[in-house]
């Protein structure tokens, strides 16, 4: 075959200058006296000349062929591993989850230097989740390529890492089915979140009903965690409470409830992440809030909702998360705050922020902006200023 021939097809098919109807034409006829499989090999080899992809028509042909090309003693080595990369990626683009690992496998152990290779490897187990394998290819490739198409797919699997980018699904739920039990056998669980359910309007969710006598001492002290202030938009990535009967904090498992809230349609500011202390990576497997809420409502039963500062943040973020959830609550609400803003002289509180108000009350917060943290120290600051009303 005539070598130069053949790449001067393979530019004009590729600057546009020939159709694939003919380009396919040309090729055939110029290979017609090769022996297979080195035949076969160069007429799908034509296309290979950036990232060893072949078109989507030609994919049967390359997995079919698969062994007449590996075992045949015609092709080299670095043949050899082109198919190899070739048929991992067609594997992996018909969902054949088993037969791409086999490939993938085969080329991470025979250590190849191939960049092309290299970068559809690391693509392949930034999809399938093994990050740290990924994370050392994309090392090794920065060493030895400037391919912009790698450098924006090492971007991807950075902001994979960081929790800012969402993890590799199928679209389709038939594939995102072979994806996760595929998933299941090399030992990766996926979380699978239950389907949203019909939204209730703004106008049919009840509006949060604040009372101003303190005269129990049996409730339900809760705050939630956000990636903002604007509850229209923002959204609840950690939600905590703890029941507190006949004025005794029992700090057991049966009397607290957190939960870590997968953010809708949010990410988490960096400074928000400093603040809490809950980051992007720690959440992006967490539960939505409609899988959350309905254990919420099941924890607080009917009973009087405490918090601080509640009724001008943590209710409305309630009332957003009961819409999404499809799931009315009808609990009265206590705001704290509004209890210590009668003793602020007392209190020696500038801002009247929980933790001030708190260390004034000689009550140490563990770790404030934390839910459960935030929860128990609302519901021992309530029970110290009845004590000081009383």
């Amino acid at each position: 075959m005539n070598q130069e021939e053949y790449n001067n097809i393979i530019n004009l098919y590729n600057n546009k200058l020939i159709t694939r109807e003919n380009f396919e034409s040309k090729i055939k006829a110029l290979t017609k006296d090769i022996l297979s499989p080195l035949k076969e090999y160069y007429r799908l080899a034509c296309y290979f000349q950036k990232y060893y992809y072949v078109p989507k028509d030609k994919r049967d042909n390359l997995i079919n062929n698969s062994l007449i090309f590996l075992e045949s003693n015609l092709l080299n080595e670095k043949q050899k591993n082109i198919i190899k990369s070739a048929i991992l990626n067609a594997a992996f683009s018909e969902y054949n989850y088993d037969l791409a690992e086999t490939y993938a496998n085969d080329l991470l152990n025979n250590k190849v230097s191939d960049k092309i290779i290299l970068y559809h490897l690391a693509e392949y187990y930034t999809k399938t989740r093994r990050y740290d394998i990924a994370g050392n290819i994309y090392n090794k490739l920065k060493k030895i390529s400037d391919n912009p198409l790698l450098n924006k797919n090492i971007e991807s699997y950075e902001n994979i890492i960081k929790g800012t980018r969402k993890e590799y699904i199928p679209s389709k739920k038939e594939n995102i089915e072979k994806y996760i039990l595929f998933m299941n056998n090399i030992g990766i669980n996926i979380n699978r979140h239950k389907s949203q359910p019909d939204k209730i309007s703004k106008e049919d969710y009840p509006i949060p009903e604040e009372i101003k006598d303190n005269n129990f001492n049996t409730f339900i002290a809760f705050d939630v965690e956000t990636t903002g202030i604007d509850h229209s938009k923002d959204a609840i990535t950690e939600l905590s409470a703890i029941k507190v009967v006949n004025g005794q904090i029992i700090e057991e498992k049966e009397f607290i409830f957190q939960e870590l809230v997968h953010p809708y349609k949010r990410k988490i500011p960096k400074v928000v992440e400093n603040l809490t202390g809950i980051t992007n990576a720690m959440v992006k497997d967490a539960p939505q809030i409609w899988e959350v809420f309905p254990k919420f409502v099941n924890f607080i039963e009917d009973n009087i909702l405490v918090g601080y500062n509640c009724m001008t943040f943590d209710s409305k973020f309630l009332v957003r998360a009961g819409r999404l959830s499809n799931l009315v609550i009808n609990n009265k609400y206590f705001d704290v705050m509004h209890m210590a803003k009668k003793y602020k002289k007392i209190l020696n509180s500038k801002n009247m922020t929980l933790t001030e108000v708190a260390r004034s009350l000689g009550i140490e917060n563990p770790q404030a902006h934390r839910a459960l943290a935030d929860s128990i120290t609302t519901a021992k600051v309530y029970l110290k200023l009845l004590e000081i009303e009383k």
